[in-house]
């Protein structure tokens, strides 16, 4: 069944780790008058490992890493959170996880017309 196969869990570990993903851009974007506020980040050390030593991780669940970006600030506040570069990451990661839930949803879609076919 798709819920127990290997491509569901991956998108599933995909969608998980782009709402993370979205989690931290929003925080750090709702800190952003914060004086000292340093920008939080996401890192799936994981997923990177398992990339560079040539072999795909089975990906049936994702533990990402929140860590703090410590770049240089350029604002006197000592607060490093580039708006732009927030926003266009929080979109890149909405995309993402709006793109695994319709691919989830179209599977479902799918499923729901066989078992209607198949009973009438």
């Amino acid at each position: 069944m798709f819920f127990n196969s290997q491509n569901f869990k991956t998108i599933e570990a995909g969608a998980q780790m782009t709402w993370m993903q979205q989690q931290t851009h929003i925080q750090n974007l709702g800190n952003i008058e914060t004086p000292g506020y340093k920008a939080k980040k996401v890192e799936f050390k994981q997923v990177l490992e398992s990339a560079e030593s040539g072999s795909p991780a089975q990906l049936t669940s994702i533990h990402g890493e929140i860590v703090t970006d410590e770049t240089a600030s350029t604002r006197p506040d000592g607060n490093n959170v580039n708006f732009e570069t927030e926003n266009l990451e929080l979109y890149k990661a909405y995309t993402q996880y709006t793109m695994l839930l319709d691919k989830i949803s179209g599977k479902f879609d799918s499923y729901s017309y066989i078992l209607n076919s198949n009973m009438k």
